[in-house]
């Protein structure tokens, strides 16, 4: 029998889609955003790869308010947004 101390630790973060992304996902709640756990030192890279997104579906990724790398850290408490791409002319 194996207890929650046993697992790896994970990290909660919240978050926020802008643009036409919330539609992907139906129980997105754009007040709250999205609750998402993670594996402690999970990335950027990990959190667009559970959301199914591209680096064109989500040109920006903020952390905490500042612009974010597909390598940087997740942690946990973060805010992330995320931007959709603008297209046009």
């Amino acid at each position: 029998m194996s207890s929650r101390s046993d697992s790896a630790p994970t990290i909660q973060i919240v978050v926020k889609l802008y643009g036409t992304l919330p539609r992907r996902f139906q129980e997105y709640d754009p007040e709250k955003g999205m609750l998402l756990e993670f594996a402690q030192g999970a990335r950027v890279a990990d959190l667009r790869s559970r959301l199914n997104l591209t680096a064109q579906d989500s040109g920006v990724v903020a952390l905490d308010g500042r612009v974010a790398a597909t390598g940087d850290l997740l942690y946990d408490g973060a805010q992330v947004r995320i931007f959709q791409m603008a297209y046009g002319g």
